[in-house]
């Protein structure tokens, strides 16, 4: 179910959405992390044209990482925010790319495709819990599930306002959770995968603030049973 937009706090952000119509076009310096994600997926030894899921896409910017580095997958992109998809779509469009690789859906409900590999790049913290988001990637076959989030010691639940939203819409409120490292990989160990947590290369492991916030940036990547 895509969230109400008059709720969903990406959809009050002047600032953010100029951002992301920078990164569909291609014009903003490539962030780090997309960068580290698409050698994490460069290593992984793929086939031309498997299949990648980017569950909460934003603007679909990460398929740019891709294509620097000559990774020919079959890219495709959900997010539930209508403002990151249109303008994802009309840079597409501009860009002479397929508009139709990015879809306007919840990640919670996606039901029916086939991935060879799922990637969360900031956004399980951002959901109420991770597992079901994990489980729907799981459940459409991804060899491969690699994520960046806010990870830790322990989970800590927050719901709190954003706080750097556009004038009048400081009152709404998100999640900005941190997961378990053992919590997550237990998981996805439940799920037949086998993990492995990297640390991320911009942040060092160390905290950064995060809308106020601190979060510790890692990656984990989970490889299921009997991939190569």
């Amino acid at each position: 179910m895509i969230p109400d937009p008059a709720l969903n706090i990406w959809e009050h952000s002047r600032g953010l959405a100029e951002l992301l119509e920078r990164r569909a076009m291609d014009l903003a310096p490539e962030m780090d992390c997309a960068a580290q994600a698409a050698e994490i997926l460069g290593s992984l030894g793929l086939p031309a044209g498997a299949r990648l899921l980017d569950l909460g896409c934003g603007a679909g910017h990460f398929l740019h990482s891709l294509r620097r580095r000559g990774l020919v997958l079959d890219y495709r992109g959900l997010d539930s925010s209508p403002t990151a998809v249109a303008i994802g779509k009309a840079a597409f469009r501009r860009l002479h790319l397929n508009p139709d690789m990015l879809t306007l859906a919840s990640v919670e409900d996606l039901r029916g495709e086939a991935a060879d590999i799922a990637l969360f790049m900031n956004v399980l913290s951002f959901c109420p819990d991770f597992r079901r988001p994990v489980d729907r990637a799981a459940d459409c076959g991804a060899r491969f599930i690699l994520i960046r989030d806010n990870f830790g010691p322990e989970t800590v639940i927050s719901w709190a306002p954003d706080g750097y939203l556009d004038e009048g819409w400081n009152h709404l409120k998100g999640y900005w959770n941190r997961w378990s490292c053992a919590e997550t990989e237990g998981f996805l160990e439940g799920l037949g995968y086998s993990c492995e947590f990297m640390e991320d290369r911009r942040t060092g492991g160390l905290p950064e603030l995060v809308v106020g916030r601190p979060y510790t940036w890692r990656f984990l990547l989970a490889r299921r049973e009997g991939a190569p």
